[in-house]
């Protein structure tokens, strides 16, 4: 005891002064910012190699929805699709988040068309996931990969990424990162077929 202060109490000061010195020394540290390209935005893995254009995805029957139940017997309530866009995202992610209304306009203008969207959040809880679908009022299928066993399937490097598959759920093309209303509906226009 030194004092009215005991040997911990002069501890613990002793660490706060220096934890406070080192954030004033780092406060002065001039650091220059750097510039993000949009890839280093959502990219995780960069060596991640995808799956191939031309390889079949499988969306397992019983992969939970968000909202309850299961793929099988969400997907069989649909019709047919003829083109569909899974896409792998996050609700915490911010460019996921910047793409959903695009996402959500694209299925509403095409879904009379065939097209299809389908959302697989990665490694999240459906009631998450759910209050998301709500929040941003989405009404395409919504499931959850909670293991991100799909995330590891598609070959993904990161969120959001995008399979665009045919009707037999061969792989036509993957896209990286958020898409623009623009580049979507572009995307949509040269491979959903015309009859």
């Amino acid at each position: 005891m030194i004092g009215p202060f005991s040997r911990r109490s002069i501890g613990a000061i002793g660490v706060a002064a220096a934890l406070l010195a080192l954030l004033l020394l780092l406060s002065r540290t001039n650091i220059t910012p750097g510039t993000a390209t949009p890839s280093d935005l959502y990219i995780v893995d960069p060596n991640a190699t995808g799956i191939e254009v031309g390889a079949t995805f499988t969306i397992p029957a019983a992969q939970p929805v968000a909202g309850g139940g299961v793929f099988a017997d969400a997907q069989a309530a649909l019709p047919a699709p003829r083109l569909v866009i899974v896409d792998l995202f996050a609700t915490w992610c911010p460019p996921c988040q910047q793409e959903t209304p695009v996402l959500r306009a694209l299925a509403e203008a095409y879904r009379d068309r065939g097209l299809q969207v389908i959302g697989i959040s990665v490694g999240e809880l459906p009631s998450t996931v759910a209050a998301y679908a709500e929040r941003y009022e989405l009404g395409y299928l919504l499931l959850v990969d909670v293991n991100s066993e799909l995330f590891r399937a598609a070959g993904a490097g990161g969120i959001p990424t995008k399979l665009i598959l045919d009707a037999d759920g061969r792989v036509l093309r993957v896209v990286t990162g958020p898409l623009t209303n623009e580049a979507a509906t572009a995307l949509v226009e040269e491979l959903l077929p015309t009859r």
